[in-house]
């Protein structure tokens, strides 16, 4: 448990230092790394996902209400299951972290900071990956049918 709350953690801390660079040394810049494959870019996310537009507001309430089910959801699993935690805390925890990376984003600049740029795919940043990394472990979780409720 404390290895895991340890790298998501560090994951944060790397995704935090990065916003910070990215829009410190990224402003009208771009560091090629693979050749029309891969670079470095800021890119100011006004939207959510995939760039889906929605008015602000909606969004902050969507993501803060999100990021609050979340965490009652974690803090039952918890209590129901003994405190054990599985991979699906880890899930659960990594959707939360990054959500709440991209929410300081959001509420500190008005938009959220983008960085990774992969030719045919939106900017994204280290919080995104939490984000689809835990949505893939509950995801498959759940395929593998072994997520308890009751």
């Amino acid at each position: 448990m404390i290895a895991w709350l340890a790298g998501i953690i560090f994951l944060l801390a790397i995704d935090r230092i990065l916003k910070q660079w990215a829009i410190a040394e990224l402003y009208n810049k771009k560091i090629t790394i693979i050749k029309k494959i891969f670079s470095l870019e800021l890119f100011k996310n006004e939207n959510i996902a995939f760039s889906i537009y929605l008015p602000e507001t909606i969004i902050l309430a969507v993501i803060i209400a999100v990021i609050i089910l979340l965490i009652f959801i974690l803090i039952w699993r918890l209590i129901k299951f003994s405190k054990q935690f599985t991979l699906i805390e880890a899930g659960l925890l990594l959707v939360i972290i990054g959500a709440v990376s991209n929410l300081s984003d959001r509420l500190q600049f008005g938009f959220v900071v983008d960085y990774f740029n992969l030719t045919y795919w939106p900017v994204f940043n280290l919080a995104d990956v939490m984000i689809s990394a835990g949505v893939l472990i509950l995801g498959w979780m759940l395929w593998q049918n072994k997520i308890k409720t009751v």
